[in-house]
């Protein structure tokens, strides 16, 4: 057995993809990208006010029982 294969394979030199078909799948990815960040930016905000009603309701609860 040998390191070198037996015949080279041939280089493939045509493009997958047109240029129309590569500008379409940046845009679409640029697209995701932004619903993505939307998405987690309304996570976030809805993270933060879950946690301070859960706060104020926590800190009234402990100031009613006193």
């Amino acid at each position: 057995m040998s390191d070198n294969p037996a015949h080279e394979s041939a280089a493939v030199t045509e493009e997958l993809f047109d240029k129309a078909e590569l500008a379409g799948f940046v845009a679409d990815d640029q697209l995701a990208g932004r619903h993505i960040c939307k998405m987690l930016s309304a996570l976030f905000v809805y993270t933060l006010v879950a946690m301070s009603t859960a706060a104020i309701w926590t800190y009234l609860d402990i100031l009613r029982r006193s």
